[in-house]
């Protein structure tokens, strides 16, 4: 089972994903699913079992192929276990063997209770969304729900007519017979599990604004009934988008989405080339705007650089918000500087005794771990200087791309880069040690 403390029971070590390929029925009005699944697993050390992840669905059954020859495997879901699927593979298996598992499975798919809220599948009034960070992608797919295990994928969406089912990268509609309609996306860059998404609702799929050179495809999925108002709300993505291939390299994947389910949403969710917002977001303030940026932000921090173990989860949420900064003085509404004030100011008016890199399970989805990650990136670009930063940056990124991370492999890369700024390895280590490692605000970065 999974090493990471803060979420216990969930992925494995003994094995990763490297390919989906998932055909699922999606029943909206009585909100069932059935599906099969084929998983390209490879064992990452020797095992007989593969644990997968499985929230409540009920698998009826599991083939498994070695080399092109079926093997005798069986499958059980232990009560004990409601979210696991574990396949015995009838005898050991040595370490990079690759085992195709074809699973069968149905059920009616519920939410992952958790500290930070349900996650997972949710119904909304008029379709469905799925927001999987950090263990939901076992609430509609067989899976190792773990960040270290990628995989690229090829899902095919049935639903009722009248609704366009999404997930991620590249869509067509496959068939539409009578009262059914089935649209097949592939991604062909491996992400995490939790990056999966299926997203449903009386949408449909439009260019959100006009090419632009260095600029992926930008797509918008709407209803018609909001379609209007997040062109108006999301016409700045294109100039966002450049500026954050200027500032980290080109953009991860093949295109861009955004997706606005027809209802309030509490807070907009990303995905492996997607973003989700809600209407609430489409009312042109900046307190939208700047969750725009968030969101397209993940795809470089969080979607193609990620972390290994949750406690690093500023290396995601710090990167996205200092992220807003940048798009503020990109856009010309304010400076990095004076959005860094504001936020050191906010926390050092409200201290946290908790360390950066360890905020614990239930903290660390907390605004503190977002603006103290923020800062800790504010206070590396005054210490390198604004071009060694620059560049250390978009090394960061390339050298990681579609990778894991984790702080101490940050701090080694800043290492790298600092003698190109004239600085030491102790105050690298120095401002490491000060911003993640201890639990005291340190001061406004110089």
């Amino acid at each position: 089972m999974s090493t990471d403390p803060y979420v216990p029971g969930i992925g494995t070590d003994a094995a990763t994903i490297e390919h989906i390929v998932l055909d699922l029925d999606v029943r909206l009005a009585a909100n069932r699913i059935a599906g099969t699944a084929v998983l390209h697993v490879r064992l990452t050390r020797q095992s007989r079992r593969v644990e997968l992840d499985l929230h409540r669905l009920r698998v009826s059954s599991v083939a498994a192929v070695v080399d092109g020859r079926p093997l005798k495997a069986s499958f059980s879901q232990p009560r004990r276990w409601p979210s696991r699927l574990v396949v015995d593979l009838g005898e050991s298996r040595s370490e990079g063997t690759l085992v195709e598992l074809t699973v069968s499975y149905a059920g009616t798919p519920v939410p992952r209770r958790s500290p930070w809220g349900t996650i997972g599948w949710e119904e909304l009034t008029d379709g469905v969304l799925v927001a999987g960070q950090p263990h939901g992608a076992s609430t509609w797919l067989p899976c190792v729900d773990s960040p270290v295990s990628r995989s690229t994928a090829d899902i095919t969406l049935t639903c009722d007519a009248g609704y366009l089912p999404v997930a991620n990268g590249v869509g067509a509609p496959v068939r539409t017979r009578g009262s059914r309609v089935a649209w097949r996306w592939r991604l062909s860059q491996p992400v995490p599990a939790y990056l999966l998404t299926v997203q449903i609702g009386r949408y449909r799929l439009v260019d959100a604004a006009a090419p632009v050179a260095g600029v992926p495809p930008l797509r918008l999925i709407a209803s018609p009934r909001t379609e209007q108002r997040a062109r108006a709300a999301l016409a700045p993505q294109p100039a966002m988008m450049a500026a954050f291939i200027d500032a980290y390299g080109p953009y991860p994947f093949e295109e861009y989405t955004a997706v606005v389910a027809d209802e309030v949403l509490e807070i907009p969710l990303e995905a492996a080339g997607m973003s989700l917002f809600g209407t609430n977001h489409l009312d042109g303030s900046w307190e939208s705007e700047r969750l725009i940026a968030h969101e397209m932000a993940h795809q470089w921090f969080g979607n193609a650089v990620t972390l290994g173990r949750w406690a690093d989860l500023w290396l995601h949420e710090g990167f996205a918000c200092w992220s807003e900064w940048l798009w503020a003085e990109a856009s010309g509404r304010s400076t990095i500087s004076s959005m860094a004030r504001r936020a050191w100011q906010r926390l050092a008016d409200e201290p946290v005794g908790l360390v950066l890199t360890d905020p614990g399970a239930p903290e660390m989805f907390e605004d503190w771990v977002y603006k103290r990650g923020a800062l800790t990136v504010e206070a590396l670009r005054r210490l390198l200087g604004r071009d060694v930063f620059g560049s250390m940056l978009r090394a960061w990124v390339q050298e990681n791309r579609f990778g894991t991370v984790d702080t101490p492999g940050l701090r080694a890369h800043v290492h790298a880069w600092a003698p190109r700024a004239s600085v030491t390895p102790a105050q690298v280590d120095a401002l490491f040690d000060a911003w993640t490692l201890r639990p005291e605000l340190p001061p406004f970065p110089g």
